[in-house]
């Protein structure tokens, strides 16, 4: 691992050096220490007729002090090189790690000094956010992270995902680090109840204020997916938790309990590093990163500049709901024609449209709701739906009857709970004011799906 180290010869940057030299040692990787020399603000410059001389005096002593710290980095075993350069801090240590480039930025955590601001946001130029390395902060209360005297220390690493595509970074950063040196690896996912409830369309009286095993049970498959096989050794565990407050505390409360070396956060920006993804939470998880570093990744991009996918998708789960009119049933057919190639699952379902109480997951309402009966009856004409070839062709077919709110919303938050890579549904082909007035669920779906929707017409015969 290439390591760039930006110095200001304080305490903290000190620090910053040790953690740098253990992770150059684990990684068998190289230091460049950096220190940069701010110019002299241009009234200095006009007033002092020495300006030259002074700012030459300024960079011979950092030079002096800067190969002090280098000699002492090197001397615990990886190879180090200085450098000084002139310029804006920011700005230049970035230019610099991109320059050569660099697998991660070490810097300490000064409070409002010129670094500090880097991960803080407080003036940092806009030229930052172009930043694309990741960036280790090495707080207060962190002095190297290997014990002493031991020289096999296995990393204990968490890595907080949020389910955003900034977190694809934070797992890049420790596939890369499991590369080289064996970590056991927490990967924490903390959510909000009333979010996640909204998001699966969960129903019925539920408690606010302890894990839910819906929820869990779904985050865990997500995670598990998002995760894969990480490489090299250690041990991988889940840990899926709700909160409450600030995250921000809490994202630090748990890397606390699980004794972590490291914390790992996905950060994203539209022109960088600076804009982390959430400003808030990943601002004060820099300021309040007492005893724990940080190391906040930029996201890796998913596709090439072209704009073209690197790998096929795969689709395997497709989702088929259906009104069990005949444009609705007509499209079902076609999911099963997604999967014919390679077997899969079809989640085939019914929405039985009533209101729920506001919010729904608070308490039951229970008029208009299916008895028994009634769920029988559906759940046989979505199976009467099933092509008969279906199973020989490797394909499975799950029954869903969903008694309870809109289409639309019911479709988007089935998909979401049962995992469908694609949704299949058919449109009534109604266009123009009659559109405008009734609406269309395929239409909705296809807006706030966040997954691919195939579309199946009506004839235009048909059409009424």
């Amino acid at each position: 691992m290439k390591i760039l180290c930006a110095t200001d010869f304080s305490p903290r940057a000190r620090a910053a050096g040790q953690v740098a030299v253990d992770l150059a040692r684990l990684t068998s990787g190289s230091i460049e220490l950096l220190h940069v020399v701010a110019p002299p603000p241009a009234d200095v410059i006009a007033l002092a007729a020495d300006a030259g001389l002074f700012q030459e005096e300024v960079r011979q002593n950092a030079e002096v002090r800067l190969a002090t710290e280098a000699r002492a980095l090197a001397a615990a075993g990886p190879p180090v090189t200085a450098r000084i350069d002139v310029g804006d801090v920011e700005i230049t240590i970035h230019e610099r790690a991109r320059a050569i480039g660099a697998d991660l930025v070490v810097m300490g955590a000064n409070g409002r000094s010129a670094i500090g601001r880097l991960v803080l946001g407080s003036g940092a130029d806009r030229t930052v956010r172009r930043a694309e390395r990741p960036v280790l902060i090495v707080p207060e209360g962190v002095e190297s992270l290997t014990k002493a005297g031991n020289g096999v220390h296995r990393l204990q690493v968490t890595v907080a995902l949020d389910g955003r595509s900034a977190s694809g970074g934070a797992l890049d950063f420790v596939r890369a680090l499991r590369k080289h040196v064996a970590c056991d690896v927490t990967v924490l996912r903390l959510y909000w109840p009333i979010e996640e409830y909204a998001r699966l369309g969960l129903a019925g009286p539920r408690d606010l204020f302890t894990g839910d095993p819906a929820v869990e049970a779904d985050l865990q498959r997500t995670l598990a997916q998002q995760v894969g096989v990480l490489p090299g050794a250690g041990k991988v565990t889940f840990a899926i938790e709700a909160v409450w407050g600030d995250p921000a505390w809490a994202v630090l409360e748990r890397a606390r309990s699980h004794e972590a070396s490291l914390v790992v956060m996905g950060a994203e920006s539209r022109r960088g590093l600076a804009r982390l993804a959430h400003p808030a939470v990943s601002n004060r998880v820099a300021r309040h990163a007492a005893g724990v570093p940080i190391v906040f990744a930029p996201p890796t991009p998913a596709t090439p500049a072209s704009g073209v996918a690197a790998e096929v998708p795969g689709i395997f789960t497709v989702l088929a709901p259906t009104d069990l009119s005949p444009a609705g049933n007509r499209a079902v057919p076609y999911a099963y024609a997604l999967l014919a190639g390679h077997g899969g699952v079809v989640e085939l379902c019914h929405v039985h449209e009533r209101a729920l109480p506001t919010p729904p997951y608070a308490y039951d309402r229970p008029q208009g709701k299916l008895d028994a009966e009634g769920r029988r009856r559906l759940e046989a004409e979505l199976r009467a739906l099933v092509p008969r070839d279906a199973e020989a062709r490797g394909i499975t077919t799950h029954v869903t009857v969903i008694d309870g709110g809109e289409a639309a919303t019911a479709i988007r938050q089935a998909a979401e709970r049962l995992a469908g890579d694609a949704i299949v549904l058919g449109t009534h082909g109604r266009g123009g004011a009659h559109r405008a007035l009734l609406g269309s669920v395929s239409a909705e779906v296809m807006r706030r799906a966040g997954r691919p929707v195939f579309i199946v017409p009506t004839p235009k015969e048909e059409v009424t």
